[in-house]
């Protein structure tokens, strides 16, 4: 069960157990990072571990957590703040999202694995996209009636946005597939050269 901290110096360990165990997920992949891995990492003994979290899956259940908020926060979060996006602050914000991704970088190589073995995480990445899908669809039938947006169906703007959503949580793992360095850049390129065909000039 999570425990809350409650204190300044509590909250700096727990912190300390996540930052470790996204390092180490980074690095080597989550199924070859044991919690006593982490614990040795984080300079803490696993049984201070085991008082933060059960298992290795809350560990990894709260690093989604951490980086379904930081993209929540990237948006303002608020759908009305959304609402207000031009394309160029779109394209900025998707830019921001490729970081955020290169930062949990195990998420994007290991993201359906995950949720297929947890259902808890499964549900609750189904929320978040559920949300995030409709708050995108709702901007783009916005542009589409300013002439923002090229005159796409409804269909075609689900389309665009599931394309979009596949890229930014894929082209991570897909590039480190190559052999070569994957930066932000990359990502940022490809979501940029999927969207801006369907922008009108003006």
């Amino acid at each position: 069960m999570l425990r809350t901290p409650t204190t300044t110096s509590a909250r700096r360990t727990r912190d300390r157990i996540l930052e470790a165990a996204l390092e180490l997920f980074n690095e080597r992949g989550t199924s070859a990072v044991t919690t006593n891995h982490v614990a040795a990492q984080a300079g803490i003994s696993p049984g201070n571990l085991y008082y933060w979290f059960s298992d290795k899956d809350e560990i990894v259940r709260e690093l989604y957590a951490g980086f379904a908020g930081a993209y929540e926060e990237m948006w303002s979060g608020s759908d009305a703040n959304l609402m207000d996006v031009a394309p160029a602050e779109l394209l900025k914000r998707l830019a921001a999202g490729a970081a955020l991704s290169h930062r949990y970088a195990f998420l994007g190589r290991e993201l359906l694995g995950l949720l297929h073995g947890d259902p808890i995480l499964a549900a609750e990445y189904r929320t978040v996209r559920a949300r995030r899908t409709a708050a995108f669809d709702a901007l783009a039938r916005r542009w589409r009636s300013d002439g923002v947006l090229r005159p796409l169906s409804d269909q075609g703007i689900a389309d665009l946005i599931q394309a979009l959503w596949v890229i930014a949580e894929t082209w991570l793992a897909v590039g480190e597939m190559s052999g070569t360095s994957v930066e932000t850049a990359d990502g940022e390129r490809l979501l940029r050269l999927v969207l801006e065909p369907y922008l009108l000039p003006g």
